[in-house]
């Protein structure tokens, strides 16, 4: 029996990795155009509805349609980079959309002449059965529907001819049409689903996994978990073809191997979150041949604290760890310029950000004394900090936090957990203190703090902060029509918010991308992962 090697060792061992990625990048480009992509996500699954990973967020994003999107526009100062607008849209398989009934209810008319794979037509029943399917299987919309736009029953989705679908929901809902861009309502061909249902599984989720039944720019060729994933271009898609006729995203664990087949030109773009850290992508800026496309995000970081757990009851203990918090040491030290400090739960990117409310800075004397004052200046208080394995910056910041945090009365154990394992031990509310990511999908204030803040939103508020005035304003201005009505009860809840000091305010990171030069077209919209439709070199 031969030595087994194993698949970082490959990458690694004098450079022989880069070399081969280089000569399949290459072999594959000589009868089509071929992108390379290293990621650092495997795929869990391919059903809209489901899905988690990052991995398969990038997929699904390219090889499934939604009705419509939001439109991106070209940036400027970023050459090649484009970004979603508040409040655009662009058609897709539906090629307009009207509102009726005071905007209650959205009409979506469907592109004629569009057929799934299996050659039946994309239409109306076909529209119906995937937003049915999103609201009764067990996955994100189940939730996101309910919460965001009041439908919470079937009959709510309304076939009105073959071609015209209506969404009846209870009261005009400002987040109506940027609930319907979001990827999980890419349409499914019904017929196929139902042909690899199950009574078990009657939603066909685990054939979903790695099977597709919906159409987008990109059509899967090869799925092989742990390997790579394939994608060429549709025939006959309804828009004209991409520059990329074909698709390859690699899986490479290593942060190292991704730097290191960027630089040889191995792949042309590192993407996943991060992909790479902050520090690598400041030590490939100005590399020879590579582009850096870096942009403000509404991703938030922040230290969550949770309030079923003594000392993190205590209001004045939460404004003590604030004033504790070194910001402006974590912001080039471990950021290095790629993201921003936090000073609202609401990102800064979004409409009604209030920016200049948090009394919060590095301040270890007024830190010190609020612990006196919460009666936590005796012996040091034991507590457990939990971050993710992989997560560079968290881990990074971690450190920071765990000495200044010492400094004022704790005795701070960093605890590192894979990202299953820090997902369920916090939903379940078993971590005391945690650094957390939350990537809004949607960029409307009431996302943020419906998700975040509502005492009734279980799976997402992990700090399980619950304050009626709070829900009051969320549940009152949720589906407010009135502009400036709903914008001043946003600034109201974050005021509440920062001044129950419920979350160690962070930083906001930069959505960022490495790729070679001649890369120019990279799409980013609101849910941040990367669609490649409009990629091309030159």
């Amino acid at each position: 029996m031969g030595t087994r090697v194993s698949r970082r060792d490959f990458l690694v061992s004098a450079g022989v990795g880069a070399a081969g990625f280089a000569a399949l990048k290459r072999a594959e480009a000589q009868d089509k155009r071929t992108l390379v992509v290293a990621w650092d996500s495997d795929v869990d699954s391919l059903d809209p509805a489901v899905f988690k990973s990052q991995g398969g967020y990038v997929t699904v994003a390219n090889i499934m349609d939604a009705p419509i999107m939001w439109k991106v526009r070209p940036m400027d100062g970023k050459p090649g980079l484009f970004r979603s607008v508040p409040g655009e849209w662009d058609p897709h398989l539906a090629e307009s959309w009207t509102m009726e009934d005071n905007g209650a209810t959205m009409v979506f008319k469907i592109r004629r002449g569009m057929k799934f794979p299996s050659g039946r037509p994309i239409n109306a029943p076909a529209f119906k059965y995937s937003f049915d399917r999103g609201l009764l299987s067990p996955g994100y919309m189940k939730l996101i529907f309910p919460t965001l736009i009041q439908v919470s029953a079937p009959e709510q989705f309304v076939v009105r001819d073959d071609y015209t679908f209506a969404i009846n929901m209870k009261t005009p809902s400002p987040m109506g049409l940027d609930t319907v861009a979001l990827s999980n309502n890419a349409i499914l061909d019904p017929d196929e689903v139902k042909a690899h249902a199950t009574k078990e599984d009657p939603w066909a989720t685990e054939w979903l996994k790695r099977n597709t039944a919906s159409i987008g720019p990109y059509t899967l060729v090869k799925n092989e978990p742990g390997v790579e994933i394939v994608m060429e271009a549709t025939p006959n898609y309804w828009r004209p073809k991409p520059y990329f006729e074909r698709v390859v995203l690699k899986l490479v664990p290593n942060e190292a191997d991704r730097v290191l087949l960027l630089k040889r030109k191995a792949v042309d773009l590192v993407a996943g979150r991060p992909g790479l850290s902050p520090k690598n992508v400041k030590a490939l800026e100005g590399e020879a041949g590579l582009k850096v496309f870096s942009v403000p995000d509404t991703t938030c970081h922040y230290l969550c604290m949770n309030e079923k757990k003594p000392p993190f009851d205590n209001k004045l203990v939460r404004q003590a760890v604030n004033y504790a918090i070194p910001i402006q040491a974590i912001l080039p030290n471990v950021l290095f310029g790629y993201g921003t400090q936090m000073k609202s739960p609401v990102p800064n990117l979004t409409p009604t950000y209030l920016g200049d409310y948090s009394p919060y800075k590095h301040d270890m004397a007024k830190a010190k004394a609020l612990m006196k004052e919460a009666g936590m200046d005796k012996a040091p208080i034991p507590v457990d900090l939990a971050i993710r394995v992989g997560w560079p910056t968290h881990e990074q910041a971690s450190v920071w936090l765990q000495r200044e945090l010492e400094q004022i009365g704790f005795k701070v154990n960093i605890v590192k957990e894979t990202d299953a394992t820090f997902r369920q031990i916090a939903t379940k509310g078993d971590h005391q203190l945690s650094i957390e990511a939350w990537q809004s999908w949607i960029n409307d204030p009431f996302y943020h703090l419906t998700f975040l803040f509502n005492s009734k939103s279980k799976f997402t508020n992990l700090s399980f902060y619950s304050n009626p005035a709070v829900d009051k304003l969320i549940d009152d201005n949720m589906h407010e029509t009135n502009r400036d009505k709903r914008a001043a009860a946003s600034r109201d809840v974050q005021k509440l918010v920062i001044d129950d000091a419920v979350w160690g305010l962070l930083w906001y990171e930069n959505w960022t991308r490495v790729g070679t030069a001649d890369l120019s077209g990279l799409e980013k919209r609101w849910d941040t992962f990367e669609r490649y439709y409009s990629l091309k070199r030159g």
